[in-house]
């Protein structure tokens, strides 16, 4: 499975996804780690922040278990 990280462009620049051809937001966005990006971060076109943790989906009680009758 590829490595995935967060890439922010530097402030004041614009940077392409060699992939799509799109600017990447100024926000950043989450990319697959290629050495494209390890050069980017080299030259400082580029931060690499923190993955924020993708939250898991709520677990819910089946309607059976959910009270118990008296």
């Amino acid at each position: 499975m590829p490595e995935i990280i967060f890439v922010k462009p530097a402030p004041g620049l614009v940077v392409r996804d060699p992939v799509t051809k799109e600017p990447l937001p100024p926000q950043g966005a989450r990319k697959e780690k290629s050495t494209h990006w390890l050069r980017r971060k080299a030259a400082g076109d580029v931060e690499f922040l923190p993955l924020a943790p993708v939250p898991a989906p709520a677990k819910t009680k089946p309607a059976a278990q959910a009270a118990p009758k008296e």
